[in-house]
């Protein structure tokens, strides 16, 4: 069984936003569709420049 903590929100407002503590019950379900959105995401992602 796979289990992750996720937060959403935008930088700054963390506070306000939920963690969700999902765990992989069965395939195809909530767990595998949020780690392939942020898995999606996250390689598409580049850095900050500040």
């Amino acid at each position: 069984m796979s289990r992750g903590a996720a937060q959403s929100g935008v930088a700054g407002e963390a506070v306000d936003a939920p963690v969700w503590h999902l765990r992989r019950t069965v395939d195809g379900g909530l767990f595998d569709t949020y780690t392939d959105s942020f898995n999606a995401v996250w390689r598409t992602g580049r850095p900050v420049k500040g």
